[in-house]
């Protein structure tokens, strides 16, 4: 509730594109939309995710509405909530797909929310095996500014999804934020008039080596298995996994306050 806003502060508690782009969903927690989400409090605490207003509630990284989970509210929480979305229908294109959210956390000192963003079919429902096409602890509290999120979700071109937004595996933080959720479509176009500075990995699947192109500064690598569990972190753009197991990976790439993230498959 807001008065939880109120109280935990007392406490001391964009990417430019070449080619035409499509909106195909969008979201940003405002009541009446937010309210078509599905919201579950699967570790059965009794708290699920909440909905606010950045300006009157204090949370300048985001603007309107926007979704919050907690891990700690005068007493440690083990969250696994999860938020769903509507039914979305993605074109049947050769066009790239992108999904993109802003999310951010409780301040510069309290953050280390653990979270996972995932597609799923339409007509099932989240279990919790899936894997996601996003996840990752977060690395600051970007209160002042959101982190701006960007994951390639091409592969889902002509289905009928749910977006699911997971707060879990984390406890005694404070809170985790989310915003402006949204799917957008853009031309495939020639080489060098697609996208400008998105960054893309190669060769996957890979045996050895993962190498980050297109970027214009890499500040950070995480790596992370199926599990959530971040196997790999560094600086480079040319990324040694051959220590890592075989598997399926989620590649996160940091530049600022912007996120690049790409699955890849270690052989």
């Amino acid at each position: 509730m807001i008065k939880k806003l109120f109280l935990a502060s007392a406490l001391g508690l964009g990417a430019f594109y070449y080619g035409q782009t499509t909106t195909i969903f969008q979201e940003n927690f405002e009541p009446a939309t937010a309210a078509l989400w599905q919201n579950v409090d699967r570790d059965g605490d009794g708290e699920k995710w909440e909905f606010y207003n950045a300006e009157s509630d204090g949370m300048p990284a985001f603007t309107g509405g926007f979704a919050t989970s907690w891990s700690w509210f005068l007493e440690a929480f083990t969250p696994d909530n999860t938020l769903t979305s509507p039914p979305i229908t993605l074109p049947v294109t050769s066009d790239l797909l992108y999904l993109k959210f802003k999310v951010g956390a409780f301040d510069e000192t309290v953050f280390e929310e653990h979270y996972a963003v995932y597609i799923i079919p339409a007509t099932e429902v989240f279990s919790g095996s899936e894997f996601p096409v996003f996840e990752e602890t977060l690395d600051a509290g970007y209160t002042e500014t959101a982190k701006n999120v960007t994951v390639d979700i091409s592969t889902f071109a002509g289905q009928d999804v749910r977006v699911v937004l997971r707060h879990y595996n984390c406890t005694d933080v404070a809170f985790i934020g989310f915003d402006d959720v949204e799917i957008y479509q853009i031309p495939r176009l020639g080489v060098g008039n697609s996208i400008k500075n998105k960054a893309k990995i190669y060769p996957n699947p890979t045996s050895d080596f993962i190498k980050i192109q297109n970027a214009e500064k890499v500040d950070l690598v995480r790596i992370f298995d199926l599990s959530g569990k971040l196997v790999k972190e560094t600086k480079s753009s040319e990324i040694d996994v051959r220590p890592l197991s075989a598997g399926s990976y989620i590649l996160n790439i940091h530049s600022g306050n912007e996120i690049t993230s790409q699955k890849f498959v270690k052989k």
